[in-house]
């Protein structure tokens, strides 16, 4: 599969503000590529860069083996759903959908066409006549992306789409999402600062921070094998501990947990271990498992996600570890002492 996006050294400066640090990466054709970030981390500008709204400092944005320098936004093969979606609240959902199409000036006969084929895609058949204020969040989300998708894009950016919605609604639409960008086959790029979304809708993930990328993985790989502390502590759950010192094989921790963990660091200065790879009252013979005691402080019961808050004994090291799904935990209680496992692979240390 072909590159559709190229992003060479990359740098965006606000007088003596630097936003984007020498930036490269590319994404496929029909890819799913999200850019993960905390706020101010740079993400949005670079999205804008790419789209065409903020000038490079320095470096090449490439679409389709074509240079973007010096092209403006609206002759670029690209489109923008933002988190506000700027709907037109005066226009039905067919009247926002089929803007940009009579601005191109097509016939009444190619823009029904393309407008009645796109609703369809989306799943707003029927809702043509619509006033956009009446639909629900979901729908008016759906109403955006068909508007940008009409245009027949090279590549949809999205720039924190779904921020604006509630919980629920989250959840539900970043499935939708997915399975339209499959069914559609655009290539979308994604802003986002909530990992979930990331993880859950794309092929490839960069995690941004401090206008450079730490690491550009795949969901998978990205949450198992963090390259930097940041990564480690920034995508998904993790107990952090502050290390004071190496003794051998032995990590050390500042408020004096001891365990056996072989680092190729010659100082590592941080450990992370997720809540769920420790392993509660693990059989004897595991091999290359670390066992220790804990005493359980409180349980916090999150239905599937429920997690013991715990120290480790001997010591005052808090440990967070996520209860097993489908297992029964009727006896645990508060002031309940358990050994714990964790695989060495499952210390990361950084």
């Amino acid at each position: 599969m072909s590159n559709i996006l190229e992003i060479k050294n990359l740098t965006k400066k606000f007088g003596d503000f630097t936003a984007v640090e020498d930036v490269n990466f590319s994404v496929k054709d029909g890819g799913f590529f999200s850019i993960l970030g905390s706020s101010g981390c740079g993400k949005s500008t670079l999205l804008r860069i790419i789209a065409g709204f903020e000038p490079e400092t320095e470096g090449e944005v490439i679409i389709r083996g074509e240079s973007m320098k010096g092209v403006p936004p609206e002759k670029r093969p690209v489109n923008i759903v933002f988190q506000h979606l700027a709907l037109f609240p005066m226009m039905n959902v067919r009247e926002n959908v089929a803007f940009g199409l009579k601005r191109l000036k097509l016939s009444n006969t190619e823009i029904d066409s393309r407008v009645n084929e796109m609703l369809s895609r989306v799943g707003l058949e029927g809702y043509e006549k619509k006033d956009v204020t009446a639909l629900s969040g979901g729908q008016k989300q759906r109403v955006a992306i068909a508007r940008s998708l009409v245009m027949k894009p090279s590549i949809l950016l999205l720039d924190e789409p779904l921020g604006a919605l509630d919980r629920k609604l989250r959840e539900h639409m970043k499935v939708e999402l997915k399975l339209l960008q499959r069914e559609i086959g655009t290539t979308f790029i994604y802003i986002t600062h909530d990992q979930s979304e990331a993880l859950v809708m794309s092929d490839e993930i960069a995690v941004m921070h401090e206008g450079r990328f730490e690491q550009i993985d795949t969901p998978r790989n990205l949450y198992k094998n963090p390259k930097t502390a940041f990564v480690a502590g920034f995508v998904g759950d993790s107990n952090r501990f502050e290390l004071s010192r190496t003794e051998g094989d032995t990590l050390i921790t500042n408020k004096g947990w001891s365990i056996n963990k072989k680092s190729s660091m010659a100082e590592p200065k941080v450990l992370y271990i997720r809540p769920e790879a420790l392993i509660i009252n693990p059989s004897e013979g595991l091999t290359d498992v670390e066992t220790f005691g804990i005493t359980i402080k409180t349980i916090l019961f999150d239905g599937s996600n429920t997690k013991l808050a715990t120290t480790v004994t001997g010591t005052t090291e808090e440990l967070l570890i996520s209860l097993p799904q489908n297992a029964e935990f009727d006896g645990l209680s508060e002031g309940q002492t358990l050994q714990v496992g964790v695989h060495i692979n499952d210390l990361k240390c950084y």
